[in-house]
């Protein structure tokens, strides 16, 4: 991912999406509360009446959504984490039978053990996996724009009609803009899951053309280049570390005095490997 720095500026525009009567000043109510918290988390924002000066990616509202725009790829990525989250749900998954559930060694109906580190939330979709199986969340994410959207969906979440879904938000995750690595935990999280950005290899970029969404959030993010070094600062910090990658993925680099054991768990096209110390 790539690295940014704290105080980083992000580009949103609110043009005639929103209204052609829509003034700067006279801001709705869900906008001012979203740039109130952005500013909580160490960020700076520039508001934007057009995208006319703007040459790169940008957030701003469509349908009453905030998105992530790409103007060269004319494509729109938004989250729906509610929406995810009750897909999971009704899935009734069998959770001591799901690799990521084993190889973060959780446990059914126990949210005081299965507390969990995503040090990589991106799109949120593992997060809201992990929140199915009932697991309690502490998140990163370290590129502005990304943790810009996913702040959005987290309080469209926290204001969802089901308040079964609200209350699992609300009270079981939480989202930070950083790095795990640097940040206090929290007292009792000792997992970690950390799924870094992989290139993509040329039949997985063919077959994601139709969706340019994602093509938009890799062009943005980019390959985690310190995948390794960061996964062994990840493994220095927390007693448990599940990485996530590509099933035909290569083997993550191990230091030669690296002390932790690693098991491997397999899905149908990921692999999940736990690194604890014995």
């Amino acid at each position: 991912m790539n690295e940014t720095s704290l105080k980083t500026k992000i580009d949103i525009v609110i043009e005639d999406t929103i209204g052609k009567d829509f003034q700067l000043e006279s801001l709705n109510q869900a906008l001012r509360n979203y740039l109130q918290e952005l500013s909580c988390h160490e960020l700076s924002f520039q508001l934007h009446n057009s995208s006319e000066s703007l040459s790169g990616v940008y957030l701003t509202w469509k349908d009453d959504e905030l998105c992530l725009f790409d103007p060269h790829r004319q494509a729109l990525l938004k989250l729906d984490w509610a929406g995810e989250l009750q897909t999971h749900l009704k899935r009734n998954y069998a959770v001591t039978k799901e690799p990521l559930f084993r190889a973060l060694k959780l446990k059914g109906g126990d949210i005081e053990h299965n507390k969990v580190i995503d040090a990589t939330l991106g799109t949120g979709k593992d997060a809201c996996l992990l929140l199915s199986f009932g697991c309690q969340l502490e998140c990163f994410e370290r590129n502005p724009y990304v943790f810009g959207l996913a702040l959005w969906a987290y309080q469209k979440a926290l204001s969802s009609e089901d308040h079964k879904i609200r209350l699992i938000f609300n009270n079981y995750m939480k989202i930070n803009f950083g790095q795990a690595t640097i940040a206090q935990a929290p007292v009792g999280f000792e997992r970690c899951f950390y799924d870094p950005m992989y290139e993509m290899t040329k039949s997985k970029a063919k077959s994601a053309l139709s969706r340019k969404e994602m093509e938009v959030f890799k062009d943005l993010v980019g390959k985690d280049v310190d995948q390794d070094q960061y996964l062994w600062s990840l493994c220095a910090k927390f007693s448990l570390v599940c990485l996530k990658r590509p099933i035909k993925a290569s083997e993550a680099k191990i230091p030669a005095d690296c002390k932790h054991q690693k098991v491997v768990y397999t899905g149908k096209s990921t692999r999940y490997e736990r690194y604890f110390l014995p």
